[in-house]
Protein backbone atom coordinates (compact mmCIF):
# COMPACT_ATOMS: atom_id res chain seq x y z
CA UNK A 1 0.00 0.00 0.00
CA UNK A 2 0.94 3.47 -0.65
CA UNK A 3 1.68 5.33 2.48
CA UNK A 4 2.40 9.53 1.25
CA UNK A 5 4.68 11.26 3.55
CA UNK A 6 3.48 14.81 2.63
CA UNK A 7 1.39 17.29 4.24
CA UNK A 8 -1.56 18.50 2.59
CA UNK A 9 -3.28 22.05 2.52
CA UNK A 10 -6.66 22.23 3.00
CA UNK A 11 -8.89 24.90 3.00
CA UNK A 12 -11.94 25.78 5.85
CA UNK A 13 -12.48 29.21 5.82
CA UNK A 14 -9.33 31.33 4.78
CA UNK A 15 -6.92 28.96 6.93
CA UNK A 16 -4.93 26.12 5.83
CA UNK A 17 -4.76 23.23 7.81
CA UNK A 18 -2.01 20.89 8.00
CA UNK A 19 -3.11 17.39 7.37
CA UNK A 20 -0.69 14.60 7.73
CA UNK A 21 -1.86 11.70 5.42
CA UNK A 22 -0.72 8.25 7.29
CA UNK A 23 -1.51 4.65 7.25
CA UNK A 24 -4.08 4.81 10.53
CA UNK A 25 -5.88 7.66 8.99
CA UNK A 26 -6.38 6.77 5.35
CA UNK A 27 -9.95 5.30 4.63
CA UNK A 28 -11.54 3.66 1.94
CA UNK A 29 -11.41 6.74 -0.16
CA UNK A 30 -14.18 6.21 -3.01
CA UNK A 31 -16.72 8.94 -5.30
CA UNK A 32 -20.21 9.41 -3.91
CA UNK A 33 -23.28 8.29 -5.84
CA UNK A 34 -24.41 10.89 -7.79
CA UNK A 35 -28.22 11.27 -7.15
CA UNK A 36 -29.39 10.94 -10.29
CA UNK A 37 -28.10 7.53 -10.99
CA UNK A 38 -30.72 5.06 -12.55
CA UNK A 39 -29.23 2.71 -9.85
CA UNK A 40 -29.90 4.24 -6.84
CA UNK A 41 -33.55 3.58 -6.56
CA UNK A 42 -32.65 -0.17 -6.25
CA UNK A 43 -30.16 0.85 -3.25
CA UNK A 44 -32.82 3.00 -1.67
CA UNK A 45 -35.51 -0.72 -1.93
CA UNK A 46 -32.95 -2.75 -0.16
CA UNK A 47 -32.17 -0.35 2.34
CA UNK A 48 -36.18 0.79 2.95
CA UNK A 49 -36.60 -3.35 3.54
CA UNK A 50 -34.08 -4.03 5.48
CA UNK A 51 -31.78 -5.85 3.57
CA UNK A 52 -28.88 -3.75 3.88
CA UNK A 53 -27.67 -1.10 6.49
CA UNK A 54 -28.17 2.46 5.62
CA UNK A 55 -24.17 3.44 5.10
CA UNK A 56 -24.95 7.05 5.43
CA UNK A 57 -28.36 7.23 7.46
CA UNK A 58 -30.32 10.94 6.95
CA UNK A 59 -27.23 12.15 4.59
CA UNK A 60 -27.24 11.49 0.64
CA UNK A 61 -24.82 11.00 -1.34
CA UNK A 62 -23.25 8.07 0.23
CA UNK A 63 -19.38 6.48 -1.21
CA UNK A 64 -19.02 3.73 -3.47
CA UNK A 65 -17.38 1.92 -0.93
CA UNK A 66 -19.51 2.14 1.75
CA UNK A 67 -22.15 0.81 -0.28
CA UNK A 68 -20.04 -2.33 -1.15
CA UNK A 69 -19.27 -2.71 2.55
CA UNK A 70 -22.67 -2.60 3.82
CA UNK A 71 -23.73 -5.30 0.75
CA UNK A 72 -20.51 -7.21 1.67
CA UNK A 73 -22.01 -6.93 5.81
CA UNK A 74 -25.23 -8.05 4.67
CA UNK A 75 -24.23 -11.60 3.08
CA UNK A 76 -27.85 -12.29 1.38
CA UNK A 77 -28.75 -15.23 0.10
CA UNK A 78 -27.59 -15.05 -3.98
CA UNK A 79 -30.58 -17.18 -5.31
CA UNK A 80 -32.81 -14.30 -3.42
CA UNK A 81 -33.90 -11.62 -5.15
CA UNK A 82 -32.31 -8.98 -2.74
CA UNK A 83 -29.50 -11.44 -2.79
CA UNK A 84 -29.85 -10.83 -6.77
CA UNK A 85 -29.93 -7.17 -6.58
CA UNK A 86 -27.09 -6.55 -4.04
CA UNK A 87 -24.52 -8.94 -6.42
CA UNK A 88 -25.07 -6.57 -9.24
CA UNK A 89 -25.26 -3.74 -7.32
CA UNK A 90 -21.91 -4.55 -5.81
CA UNK A 91 -20.51 -5.50 -8.52
CA UNK A 92 -21.67 -2.33 -10.49
CA UNK A 93 -20.05 -0.13 -7.34
CA UNK A 94 -16.84 -1.83 -6.36
CA UNK A 95 -14.00 0.61 -7.35
CA UNK A 96 -10.36 -1.10 -8.61
CA UNK A 97 -8.40 -2.34 -6.26
CA UNK A 98 -5.32 -0.37 -6.95
CA UNK A 99 -4.18 2.59 -4.72
CA UNK A 100 -4.13 4.94 -7.63
CA UNK A 101 -6.80 4.75 -10.78
CA UNK A 102 -8.86 7.06 -13.32
CA UNK A 103 -11.81 5.87 -14.82
CA UNK A 104 -14.03 7.87 -17.82
CA UNK A 105 -17.31 7.43 -18.58
CA UNK A 106 -18.91 8.86 -21.37
CA UNK A 107 -22.91 8.24 -22.25
CA UNK A 108 -25.41 9.75 -24.62
CA UNK A 109 -28.61 9.90 -24.87
CA UNK A 110 -32.24 11.50 -25.28
CA UNK A 111 -34.74 13.16 -22.62
CA UNK A 112 -38.33 13.22 -23.92
CA UNK A 113 -40.38 15.37 -21.14
CA UNK A 114 -44.30 16.45 -21.19
CA UNK A 115 -42.74 19.48 -19.13
CA UNK A 116 -39.40 20.41 -18.09
CA UNK A 117 -39.60 21.29 -14.37
CA UNK A 118 -38.39 17.77 -12.44
CA UNK A 119 -40.84 18.55 -10.16
CA UNK A 120 -43.75 16.38 -11.24
CA UNK A 121 -46.42 17.54 -8.77
CA UNK A 122 -45.81 21.65 -9.94
CA UNK A 123 -45.58 21.86 -13.26
CA UNK A 124 -43.62 24.11 -15.47
CA UNK A 125 -41.68 24.78 -18.54
CA UNK A 126 -42.43 23.51 -22.07
CA UNK A 127 -42.43 19.96 -23.12
CA UNK A 128 -40.45 18.34 -26.02
CA UNK A 129 -37.71 15.95 -26.59
CA UNK A 130 -34.05 16.62 -26.34
CA UNK A 131 -30.45 15.04 -26.50
CA UNK A 132 -28.21 14.24 -23.89
CA UNK A 133 -24.48 13.98 -23.75
CA UNK A 134 -22.45 13.76 -20.89
CA UNK A 135 -18.69 12.47 -19.94
CA UNK A 136 -17.72 11.73 -16.72
CA UNK A 137 -13.94 11.39 -15.54
CA UNK A 138 -12.75 10.33 -12.07
CA UNK A 139 -9.77 9.26 -9.67
CA UNK A 140 -8.43 8.44 -6.72
CA UNK A 141 -4.74 8.74 -5.14
CA UNK A 142 -4.73 7.24 -2.17
CA UNK A 143 -7.10 9.38 -0.16
CA UNK A 144 -7.95 12.25 -2.45
CA UNK A 145 -10.58 11.45 -4.79
CA UNK A 146 -11.76 14.26 -7.71
CA UNK A 147 -15.01 13.95 -10.16
CA UNK A 148 -16.02 16.08 -12.94
CA UNK A 149 -18.78 15.18 -14.57
CA UNK A 150 -20.13 17.47 -17.26
CA UNK A 151 -23.29 17.36 -19.75
CA UNK A 152 -24.83 19.08 -22.37
CA UNK A 153 -28.57 19.24 -21.59
CA UNK A 154 -31.21 21.20 -23.58
CA UNK A 155 -33.70 20.62 -21.15
CA UNK A 156 -32.66 23.27 -18.73
CA UNK A 157 -33.25 26.26 -21.33
CA UNK A 158 -36.81 25.26 -20.75
CA UNK A 159 -36.60 24.13 -16.84
CA UNK A 160 -38.25 27.67 -14.79
CA UNK A 161 -35.76 26.10 -11.98
CA UNK A 162 -32.35 26.37 -13.55
CA UNK A 163 -31.02 29.73 -12.81
CA UNK A 164 -28.35 30.77 -15.85
CA UNK A 165 -27.10 33.85 -17.12
CA UNK A 166 -28.87 35.66 -20.03
CA UNK A 167 -26.43 34.18 -22.95
CA UNK A 168 -26.71 30.35 -22.34
CA UNK A 169 -30.52 31.04 -21.45
CA UNK A 170 -30.36 32.45 -25.34
CA UNK A 171 -28.20 29.17 -26.82
CA UNK A 172 -29.75 25.83 -28.68
CA UNK A 173 -27.47 23.73 -26.20
CA UNK A 174 -27.18 24.74 -22.05
CA UNK A 175 -24.45 22.88 -20.49
CA UNK A 176 -23.84 22.04 -16.85
CA UNK A 177 -21.43 20.44 -14.61
CA UNK A 178 -23.53 17.79 -12.74
CA UNK A 179 -20.58 17.04 -10.39
CA UNK A 180 -16.52 18.63 -10.20
CA UNK A 181 -15.44 17.97 -6.63
CA UNK A 182 -12.19 17.18 -5.07
CA UNK A 183 -12.28 15.01 -1.96
CA UNK A 184 -9.41 13.86 0.45
CA UNK A 185 -10.98 11.56 2.66
CA UNK A 186 -9.69 9.56 6.22
CA UNK A 187 -10.68 7.55 8.48
CA UNK A 188 -12.45 10.52 11.13
CA UNK A 189 -13.73 12.89 8.02
CA UNK A 190 -12.90 14.80 5.08
CA UNK A 191 -12.50 17.68 3.65
CA UNK A 192 -14.05 18.70 0.04
CA UNK A 193 -14.45 21.19 -2.43
CA UNK A 194 -16.63 21.40 -5.07
CA UNK A 195 -20.46 20.91 -6.34
CA UNK A 196 -22.38 18.03 -5.81
CA UNK A 197 -26.07 16.96 -5.56
CA UNK A 198 -27.08 16.62 -1.46
CA UNK A 199 -30.26 15.87 0.02
CA UNK A 200 -30.66 15.58 3.81
CA UNK A 201 -33.38 14.03 5.93
CA UNK A 202 -35.67 10.99 5.07
CA UNK A 203 -34.49 9.51 1.73
CA UNK A 204 -38.02 9.27 0.11
CA UNK A 205 -38.96 13.00 0.24
CA UNK A 206 -36.75 15.90 -0.64
CA UNK A 207 -34.81 17.68 2.40
CA UNK A 208 -36.58 20.83 4.32
CA UNK A 209 -33.03 22.75 4.75
CA UNK A 210 -30.79 20.80 1.92
CA UNK A 211 -31.83 19.33 -0.64
CA UNK A 212 -31.18 18.48 -4.12
CA UNK A 213 -34.93 20.15 -5.34
CA UNK A 214 -32.53 22.85 -7.74
CA UNK A 215 -28.84 22.38 -9.21
CA UNK A 216 -25.81 22.26 -7.11
CA UNK A 217 -23.58 25.06 -6.58
CA UNK A 218 -20.02 25.03 -5.24
CA UNK A 219 -19.27 25.00 -1.23
CA UNK A 220 -16.48 24.03 0.96
CA UNK A 221 -17.53 21.38 3.26
CA UNK A 222 -15.91 19.63 6.11
CA UNK A 223 -16.76 16.43 8.54
CA UNK A 224 -15.11 15.18 11.67
CA UNK A 225 -15.83 11.92 13.59
CA UNK A 226 -16.64 8.46 13.57
CA UNK A 227 -20.20 7.30 11.64
CA UNK A 228 -22.00 6.41 15.18
CA UNK A 229 -20.94 10.66 16.19
CA UNK A 230 -19.98 12.76 12.92
CA UNK A 231 -20.25 16.84 12.80
CA UNK A 232 -20.85 17.90 9.62
CA UNK A 233 -20.42 21.91 7.91
CA UNK A 234 -20.85 22.94 4.65
CA UNK A 235 -20.78 26.80 3.21
CA UNK A 236 -21.56 28.42 0.13
CA UNK A 237 -21.89 31.90 -1.68
CA UNK A 238 -25.62 32.34 -3.28
CA UNK A 239 -26.03 34.50 -5.99
CA UNK A 240 -26.53 38.12 -5.30
CA UNK A 241 -29.39 40.35 -5.46
CA UNK A 242 -30.35 43.61 -5.64
CA UNK A 243 -32.76 45.74 -3.16
CA UNK A 244 -35.66 47.98 -4.11
CA UNK A 245 -32.14 50.96 -4.95
CA UNK A 246 -30.66 48.62 -6.75
CA UNK A 247 -27.30 48.02 -4.33
CA UNK A 248 -26.10 44.54 -5.11
CA UNK A 249 -26.65 42.66 -1.97
CA UNK A 250 -24.45 39.86 -1.05
CA UNK A 251 -25.54 36.11 0.10
CA UNK A 252 -24.04 33.61 2.07
CA UNK A 253 -25.63 30.00 3.14
CA UNK A 254 -24.07 28.22 5.56
CA UNK A 255 -24.96 24.90 7.71
CA UNK A 256 -24.00 22.51 10.52
CA UNK A 257 -25.23 19.50 11.18
CA UNK A 258 -24.38 16.50 14.67
CA UNK A 259 -25.50 13.36 13.35
CA UNK A 260 -25.54 10.83 16.84
CA UNK A 261 -26.36 6.58 16.53
CA UNK A 262 -28.08 6.57 19.65
CA UNK A 263 -27.95 2.74 19.09
CA UNK A 264 -27.94 0.64 16.35
CA UNK A 265 -31.36 1.01 15.08
CA UNK A 266 -32.01 4.96 16.36
CA UNK A 267 -30.13 7.90 14.79
CA UNK A 268 -30.93 11.53 15.43
CA UNK A 269 -29.44 14.64 14.22
CA UNK A 270 -29.09 18.31 15.30
CA UNK A 271 -28.96 21.14 12.46
CA UNK A 272 -28.65 24.63 11.83
CA UNK A 273 -28.70 26.15 8.80
CA UNK A 274 -28.14 30.24 8.03
CA UNK A 275 -28.73 32.83 4.85
CA UNK A 276 -26.67 35.83 5.72
CA UNK A 277 -26.88 38.83 3.23
CA UNK A 278 -26.00 42.40 3.04
CA UNK A 279 -24.51 45.03 0.77
CA UNK A 280 -20.59 45.27 2.34
CA UNK A 281 -21.39 41.29 3.85
CA UNK A 282 -18.35 38.86 3.24
CA UNK A 283 -18.10 35.68 3.92
CA UNK A 284 -16.43 36.46 7.26
CA UNK A 285 -14.57 34.43 9.95
CA UNK A 286 -17.65 34.23 11.95
CA UNK A 287 -19.57 32.60 9.52
CA UNK A 288 -17.03 29.90 8.20
CA UNK A 289 -16.40 28.74 11.57
CA UNK A 290 -17.74 25.46 11.82
CA UNK A 291 -18.27 25.21 15.14
CA UNK A 292 -20.29 28.78 16.05
CA UNK A 293 -23.98 28.46 16.33
CA UNK A 294 -25.71 30.91 14.26
CA UNK A 295 -29.16 30.25 16.51
CA UNK A 296 -27.08 31.87 19.33
CA UNK A 297 -25.96 35.16 17.75
CA UNK A 298 -27.74 37.52 20.05
CA UNK A 299 -26.30 36.35 23.55
CA UNK A 300 -23.24 36.10 21.97
CA UNK A 301 -23.23 39.53 20.49
CA UNK A 302 -22.65 38.34 16.88
CA UNK A 303 -23.82 40.54 14.29
CA UNK A 304 -27.61 39.33 13.43
CA UNK A 305 -27.63 40.20 9.68
CA UNK A 306 -29.34 36.66 9.08
CA UNK A 307 -31.87 34.34 9.03
CA UNK A 308 -31.13 31.24 10.87
CA UNK A 309 -33.72 28.16 11.10
CA UNK A 310 -33.10 24.74 13.38
CA UNK A 311 -34.24 21.82 12.38
CA UNK A 312 -33.89 17.88 13.85
CA UNK A 313 -33.66 14.92 11.90
CA UNK A 314 -34.08 10.98 13.55
CA UNK A 315 -34.38 7.18 12.33
CA UNK A 316 -35.28 4.56 14.05
CA UNK A 317 -36.38 0.96 12.83
CA UNK A 318 -38.03 -1.21 15.89
CA UNK A 319 -38.27 -4.04 13.71
CA UNK A 320 -36.66 -5.41 10.63
CA UNK A 321 -39.76 -4.70 9.22
CA UNK A 322 -40.61 -1.22 9.57
CA UNK A 323 -38.06 1.63 9.15
CA UNK A 324 -39.29 5.12 10.47
CA UNK A 325 -38.21 8.44 9.58
CA UNK A 326 -38.70 12.16 10.40
CA UNK A 327 -37.77 15.54 9.74
CA UNK A 328 -38.66 19.17 11.59
CA UNK A 329 -37.46 22.46 11.21
CA UNK A 330 -38.41 25.62 13.14
CA UNK A 331 -37.90 28.67 11.50
CA UNK A 332 -39.40 31.31 13.64
CA UNK A 333 -41.78 30.51 16.18
CA UNK A 334 -43.18 32.55 19.36
CA UNK A 335 -42.78 30.35 22.10
CA UNK A 336 -44.53 32.68 25.13
CA UNK A 337 -46.23 34.38 22.29
CA UNK A 338 -46.10 37.82 20.89
CA UNK A 339 -45.43 40.75 23.10
CA UNK A 340 -47.43 43.38 21.74
CA UNK A 341 -46.87 45.94 24.08
CA UNK A 342 -43.26 45.62 23.22
CA UNK A 343 -44.67 46.62 19.83
CA UNK A 344 -44.10 42.84 17.74
CA UNK A 345 -46.57 42.19 15.37
CA UNK A 346 -48.59 39.22 16.10
CA UNK A 347 -47.55 36.99 13.12
CA UNK A 348 -47.58 32.95 12.47
CA UNK A 349 -45.24 30.78 12.98
CA UNK A 350 -42.80 29.70 10.23
CA UNK A 351 -42.05 25.68 10.25
CA UNK A 352 -42.13 22.81 8.38
CA UNK A 353 -41.92 18.68 9.05
CA UNK A 354 -41.67 15.62 7.26
CA UNK A 355 -42.62 11.67 8.23
CA UNK A 356 -41.72 8.72 6.30
CA UNK A 357 -42.23 4.45 7.27
CA UNK A 358 -40.73 1.81 4.78
CA UNK A 359 -40.66 -1.62 5.04
CA UNK A 360 -40.98 -5.63 3.42
CA UNK A 361 -43.63 -6.81 1.71
CA UNK A 362 -43.18 -10.49 1.05
CA UNK A 363 -39.86 -12.20 -0.10
CA UNK A 364 -39.00 -8.84 -2.62
CA UNK A 365 -41.18 -6.05 -2.66
CA UNK A 366 -40.65 -2.79 -0.71
CA UNK A 367 -43.55 -0.41 0.41
CA UNK A 368 -42.83 3.20 1.63
CA UNK A 369 -45.40 5.79 2.74
CA UNK A 370 -44.64 9.83 3.37
CA UNK A 371 -46.46 12.67 4.80
CA UNK A 372 -44.86 16.30 4.22
CA UNK A 373 -45.90 19.68 5.46
CA UNK A 374 -44.94 23.65 5.15
CA UNK A 375 -46.51 26.57 6.83
CA UNK A 376 -47.45 29.43 4.95
CA UNK A 377 -44.85 31.86 5.24
CA UNK A 378 -41.76 29.16 5.92
CA UNK A 379 -38.53 29.96 4.01
CA UNK A 380 -39.31 33.40 3.71
CA UNK A 381 -38.39 36.84 5.73
CA UNK A 382 -39.71 40.42 5.68
CA UNK A 383 -35.92 40.85 4.20
CA UNK A 384 -36.24 38.66 1.09
CA UNK A 385 -32.23 38.41 0.46
CA UNK A 386 -32.70 36.30 3.32
CA UNK A 387 -34.45 33.96 1.89
CA UNK A 388 -33.54 30.76 1.97
CA UNK A 389 -33.26 30.10 -2.20
CA UNK A 390 -30.34 30.91 -4.99
CA UNK A 391 -31.72 32.77 -8.09
CA UNK A 392 -35.38 32.41 -6.46
CA UNK A 393 -35.22 28.45 -6.56
CA UNK A 394 -35.38 27.12 -2.79
CA UNK A 395 -32.02 25.68 -1.17
CA UNK A 396 -33.89 22.78 0.55
CA UNK A 397 -38.24 22.92 -0.27
CA UNK A 398 -38.81 25.19 -3.52
CA UNK A 399 -42.32 25.60 -2.39
CA UNK A 400 -43.90 26.68 1.17
CA UNK A 401 -47.67 25.88 2.64
CA UNK A 402 -48.52 23.12 1.33
CA UNK A 403 -49.16 19.09 2.80
CA UNK A 404 -47.83 16.24 0.14
CA UNK A 405 -49.22 12.58 1.13
CA UNK A 406 -47.35 9.57 -0.79
CA UNK A 407 -47.78 6.02 -0.88
CA UNK A 408 -45.57 3.39 -3.43
CA UNK A 409 -44.57 -0.12 -4.01
CA UNK A 410 -41.05 -0.80 -4.82
CA UNK A 411 -40.60 -3.91 -7.09
CA UNK A 412 -37.15 -5.30 -8.48
CA UNK A 413 -37.77 -7.02 -11.85
CA UNK A 414 -34.74 -9.20 -12.70
CA UNK A 415 -32.48 -7.83 -10.39
CA UNK A 416 -31.95 -5.14 -13.16
CA UNK A 417 -34.76 -2.86 -12.74
CA UNK A 418 -37.63 -1.11 -10.38
CA UNK A 419 -40.59 -1.01 -11.03
CA UNK A 420 -42.48 1.88 -8.55
CA UNK A 421 -46.36 2.37 -8.57
CA UNK A 422 -47.18 5.22 -6.71
CA UNK A 423 -50.39 7.61 -5.63
CA UNK A 424 -49.82 11.11 -4.24
CA UNK A 425 -52.22 13.92 -3.04
CA UNK A 426 -50.99 17.53 -2.87
CA UNK A 427 -52.64 20.23 -0.93
CA UNK A 428 -50.84 23.70 -1.95
CA UNK A 429 -51.96 27.11 -0.75
CA UNK A 430 -51.05 30.41 -2.58
CA UNK A 431 -47.67 30.96 -0.48
CA UNK A 432 -44.63 31.21 -2.48
CA UNK A 433 -40.53 32.14 -1.68
CA UNK A 434 -41.32 34.90 -4.23
CA UNK A 435 -44.09 36.79 -3.07
CA UNK A 436 -43.56 39.66 -0.59
CA UNK A 437 -43.36 39.58 2.99
CA UNK A 438 -46.76 40.27 4.26
CA UNK A 439 -46.70 43.77 6.22
CA UNK A 440 -48.40 44.73 9.79
CA UNK A 441 -51.89 43.90 9.99
CA UNK A 442 -51.86 41.80 6.77
CA UNK A 443 -48.99 39.34 8.35
CA UNK A 444 -51.19 39.27 11.19
CA UNK A 445 -54.39 37.97 9.01
CA UNK A 446 -52.08 35.38 7.10
CA UNK A 447 -53.12 32.15 8.10
CA UNK A 448 -50.14 29.50 9.60
CA UNK A 449 -51.34 27.43 6.53
CA UNK A 450 -53.01 27.03 3.25
CA UNK A 451 -53.23 30.84 2.15
CA UNK A 452 -56.23 31.70 -0.10
CA UNK A 453 -57.50 29.18 -2.44
CA UNK A 454 -55.89 25.94 -1.95
CA UNK A 455 -54.95 23.70 -5.27
CA UNK A 456 -55.55 20.14 -4.73
CA UNK A 457 -54.31 17.72 -7.03
CA UNK A 458 -54.51 13.69 -7.01
CA UNK A 459 -51.59 11.79 -9.20
CA UNK A 460 -51.10 7.64 -9.29
CA UNK A 461 -48.45 7.33 -11.78
CA UNK A 462 -45.59 4.57 -11.93
CA UNK A 463 -42.01 4.82 -12.53
CA UNK A 464 -39.06 2.63 -14.11
CA UNK A 465 -35.31 2.93 -13.37
CA UNK A 466 -32.23 0.92 -13.84
CA UNK A 467 -28.68 0.59 -15.81
CA UNK A 468 -28.45 -2.68 -16.50
CA UNK A 469 -24.46 -3.03 -18.26
CA UNK A 470 -24.55 -0.04 -20.67
CA UNK A 471 -28.13 1.06 -21.00
CA UNK A 472 -29.68 3.37 -18.12
CA UNK A 473 -33.41 4.78 -17.84
CA UNK A 474 -35.20 6.76 -16.08
CA UNK A 475 -39.13 6.97 -16.86
CA UNK A 476 -42.18 8.05 -15.17
CA UNK A 477 -45.55 8.51 -16.03
CA UNK A 478 -48.95 9.37 -14.49
CA UNK A 479 -52.12 11.03 -14.54
CA UNK A 480 -53.11 13.90 -12.32
CA UNK A 481 -56.58 15.59 -11.42
CA UNK A 482 -56.22 18.86 -10.35
CA UNK A 483 -59.14 20.71 -8.42
CA UNK A 484 -59.19 24.79 -8.27
CA UNK A 485 -56.00 24.76 -10.77
CA UNK A 486 -53.69 27.76 -11.11
CA UNK A 487 -55.62 28.49 -7.71
CA UNK A 488 -59.25 29.65 -9.13
CA UNK A 489 -61.93 27.98 -7.35
CA UNK A 490 -63.70 25.44 -9.00
CA UNK A 491 -61.47 25.08 -12.39
CA UNK A 492 -60.52 21.81 -13.11
CA UNK A 493 -57.97 19.75 -15.25
CA UNK A 494 -56.95 16.41 -16.14
CA UNK A 495 -53.51 16.01 -18.13
CA UNK A 496 -50.80 12.98 -18.46
CA UNK A 497 -47.08 13.55 -17.30
CA UNK A 498 -44.24 11.67 -18.52
CA UNK A 499 -40.94 11.94 -19.18
CA UNK A 500 -38.35 9.48 -20.09
CA UNK A 501 -34.59 9.80 -19.78
CA UNK A 502 -32.74 6.79 -21.58
CA UNK A 503 -28.34 6.74 -22.05
CA UNK A 504 -26.09 4.55 -23.25
CA UNK A 505 -22.25 4.57 -22.80
CA UNK A 506 -19.59 3.09 -20.98
CA UNK A 507 -16.74 2.70 -18.32
CA UNK A 508 -12.98 2.00 -18.82
CA UNK A 509 -10.37 2.52 -15.79
CA UNK A 510 -6.96 2.17 -15.71
CA UNK A 511 -4.72 1.58 -12.38
CA UNK A 512 -1.51 4.07 -11.98
CA UNK A 513 1.72 2.06 -10.64
CA UNK A 514 3.45 3.76 -7.96
CA UNK A 515 6.64 5.81 -8.84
Amino acid sequence: MLRPRRSLGALWGGITLPLVVCGSLTAQASPFIPLDDPRLPLVEHLIARGDIRDPSPLIRPFRRSDLVRVIEEAKLDSASASGRVAARLRRDFTDPPTEAWWAIAPRGGMQAFTLARRDLLQPGGAGGVRPYVESEFSARFGPIVLVSRVAAENRLNLDPDWVSDSVQKDKNTAYRFIEAYVSAQFRWGLIQFGQIDRNWGPSALPGIGVSNYGYPRTDLSFEAGPRSFRFRAFGTQLRDENDTDGNVIHRYFVTHRLDVQVRKNLTLALWESVVAAGRELQFEPATRNPLLLFIFGDQFGRDTRRNAMIGGDARWRPTRGLLLEGQGVIDDWRLGGTNQAAGETPRPNRWALSVAASGPVGAAIGWRASYTMASSLAFTTANPAENATDGGVGIGRNLPDNGLLSLALTVPVRGRWLVTPEANLLLQGEGRLDRPFPPGASLTATPEWLIGTVRTSWRVGVGVSGQPGPVGLSAVAGFHHTTNDSHQQGKSLDRLEARLFATIGFRIHQAIAPD
